[in-house]
């Protein structure tokens, strides 16, 4: 996990996004393209031309399936009653922040599980449902 001082707000660019608070171009290539795919933004950073592409995504929840359960049961505020109001597809957001929360294994898993969250509800409110789901315990 990286963290910057709000002074490089908009002047970075990379595998860690470009930290100008929108979640979904964070998957800009080299190339500046915006991808869903992780392996194909990975894969666009690479240094060297030498270096073959990765094939494969691996499952952050096979790798530590320690923190599966915990994941599952703190992302299912996407699919819980605090979200009725939203008429997204929650399925791929769902997944999204287990594997996200999975894979902040080292510290910061509260704030990767945050952030899932937080996409969801960035989706709802542009789809027109504004919904408060952080309290004082979550987030």
């Amino acid at each position: 996990m990286i963290k910057l001082s709000s002074t490089f707000k908009g002047k970075v660019c990379g595998l860690c996004g470009n930290y100008d608070g929108a979640i979904k171009n964070d998957f800009t290539t080299r190339s500046n393209a915006v991808v869903v795919n992780p392996t194909e933004f990975g894969n666009s950073w690479k240094l060297s031309s030498s270096c073959s592409d990765v094939n494969t995504t691996l499952n952050p929840c096979a790798l530590y399936s320690n923190r599966r359960a915990w994941a599952e049961k703190h992302c299912s505020i996407i699919k819980s009653e605090v979200f009725s109001a939203c008429h997204v597809e929650p399925e791929q957001y769902y997944e999204a922040c287990v594997a996200d929360t999975c894979a902040c294994n080292t510290g910061g898993d509260c704030e990767c599980f945050c952030s899932a969250v937080g996409a969801y509800a960035e989706a709802c409110n542009e789809a027109g449902a504004c919904v408060k789901w952080r309290t004082p315990t979550i987030c």
